[in-house]
C-alpha cells in the first residue's frame, strides 16, 4: 500500500481545515456556556437557600415548618444536583481527553504500519480503546445534562413550595397588651 502524496494532505487541509478549527471554537464555546450554566444554577439554588430566612422574616406570617423544610430541601437538592452535574462534566472531559490521546497513539501506529505492517494491529487496538472512551464520555455527558436539568427543576420546585407556603400562611396576630 502506498502513502498518498504530501500535496494530498495539503489539499485536504486547505479545503477542510477551517471546519476543524470551527469545531474547536464551538467546543470552547460549549465549555464556556456550561460553566456559566453551572455558576447560574449554583447562584440560584444557593442564593435562594441563603435568602430563605430573610424572606420568612419579611412576610411576617406564621409559615408552617413543613413548608420551610420542603422549600429549603428543594434548594439543597438543587445544589447537590448541580455539583453532580459538574462531576459528570469533569469525568466526561477526562474520558474525551483519554480518547484523543489514544487516537494519537493509533495514528502513530498507522504511520509506522507503512513500513512495519505488524503495527496495524496495535493501531486497531488503540482505535477500539479510544472508541470505548468516547462512548463513555457521551454517556457521562448525558447523565450530567440530566442532573443539570433536575437542578433547575429543583429550584423551580423550591420556589413553588416557598410561594405556596407564603400564600397559605396565616398572618401573625400580634397581641398588644395595654400599658397600665
Amino acid at each position: 500500500m502506498t502513502e498518498p502524496p504530501r500535496d494530498f494532505y495539503d489539499d485536504v487541509e486547505r479545503r477542510s481545515g477551517h471546519f476543524r478549527e470551527r469545531a474547536f471554537d464551538y467546543d470552547k464555546l460549549a465549555a464556556a456556556y456550561s460553566q456559566k450554566g453551572f455558576e447560574t444554577l449554583t447562584y440560584l439554588n444557593g442564593g435562594a437557600l441563603v435568602a430563605l430566612p430573610a424572606a420568612l422574616a419579611f412576610f411576617k406570617t406564621d409559615i408552617p415548618k413543613i413548608g420551610i423544610i420542603l422549600t429549603g430541601g428543594a434548594f439543597i437538592i438543587g445544589l447537590l444536583l448541580v455539583v453532580l452535574a459538574q462531576i459528570m462534566a469533569i469525568f466526561a472531559m477526562a474520558k474525551r481527553g483519554e480518547s484523543q490521546a489514544l487516537r494519537y497513539d493509533e495514528h502513530i501506529n498507522r504511520v509506522a504500519a507503512v513500513t512495519h505492517p505488524d503495527r496495524l494491529a496495535d493501531a486497531e487496538r488503540y482505535f477500539a480503546a479510544s472508541e470505548l472512551r468516547r462512548i463513555a464520555s457521551n454517556q457521562l455527558r448525558i447523565v450530567g445534562l440530566v442532573f443539570f436539568v433536575l437542578s433547575l427543576i429543583a429550584f423551580v420546585i423550591g420556589c413553588s413550595f416557598g410561594a405556596l407556603a407564603v400564600v397559605t400562611a396565616k398572618d401573625k396576630v400580634e397581641v398588644v397588651t395595654p400599658k397600665p
